[in-house]
């Protein structure tokens, strides 16, 4: 009875024991610089350049809907030179890198999940032990690199088309021009809130890569594994960026 009370626990700290091992390992091939760089630029590509169309509609449509929102109230009570300001501020500090990390995480860290779950039980990676070649320096560290690079430059494009979305839906639909919808932006969006974006997509992709790459690795049970394997990595991503993205929003401001 009390093992079966306290196995969740067990499992949970098993799980974060080992989310902490592989990013300890990772970090000590960063500060090695023994990362292939060329697999990093081939994953920058493959799971960064391809995920920034998906996550310009969604972060786009976002700030069309906000804009919608904000843009009839401000109208009607007579603010709207706060339209643009507003709009800029909540998608600098919180949409555009939540929004970005959670479509990352679900196109990035179920393909990552798949990917190694499949080299898993087909033995691909017990081969590459036996080749002396360590999994994670091979196969976690330049996923883990590259999406960091990656998710806090994709951040970037997509707050800007948020914000220029939802200036065209306030201009086309409500009449705003450029002036009066830019006049409060650099009042409200300060420098330390593109620094705080930018620390969070930072976070957000490592939380990515390791919990895709723990699925992948530890995968068992063939087929039906992996397909375990890359649902339990969307769904702790994607949690885990909602938790996490509380916790620093409390810390940063």
């Amino acid at each position: 009875m009390g093992k079966t009370a306290f196995h969740p626990i067990v499992t949970a700290v098993e799980y974060v024991g080992k989310l902490a091992g592989m990013l300890a390992t990772t970090l000590t091939y960063f500060a090695r610089l023994s990362v292939d760089f060329r697999m990093t630029i081939f994953h920058m590509s493959n799971l960064g350049v391809n995920s920034i169309p998906i996550t310009l509609l969604v972060v786009g449509f976002t700030g069309m809907i906000l804009s919608v929102q904000v843009t009839e109230q401000a109208v009607r009570f007579g603010t709207t030179q706060f339209i643009g300001g507003g709009i800029a501020f909540v998608m600098v500090r919180e949409l555009a890198p939540v929004l970005t990390a959670v479509v990352m995480a679900g196109r990035v860290g179920s393909s990552i999940a798949s990917e190694l779950g499949s080299m898993k039980v087909t033995e691909q990676i017990d081969a590459l032990r036996s080749l002396a070649v360590n999994p994670i320096q091979y196969l976690v560290a330049p996923r883990m690199l590259a999406l960091m690079i990656m998710i806090p430059v994709a951040t970037v494009i997509a707050g800007l088309t948020g914000i220029m979305a939802a200036y065209m839906v306030a201009h086309q639909v409500y009449g705003v021009n450029w002036e009066v919808f830019y006049s409060y932006i650099p009042r409200l969006v300060e420098q330390r809130d593109v620094s705080a974006a930018m620390l969070k997509s930072g976070l957000f992709a490592i939380t990515i890569a390791l919990i895709g790459c723990v699925e992948g690795m530890h995968t068992e049970g063939g087929a039906s594994g992996v397909g375990k394997a890359t649902t339990n990595a969307v769904v702790a991503s994607i949690v885990s960026i909602f938790a996490l993205n509380y916790a620093l929003t409390v810390l940063l401001f």
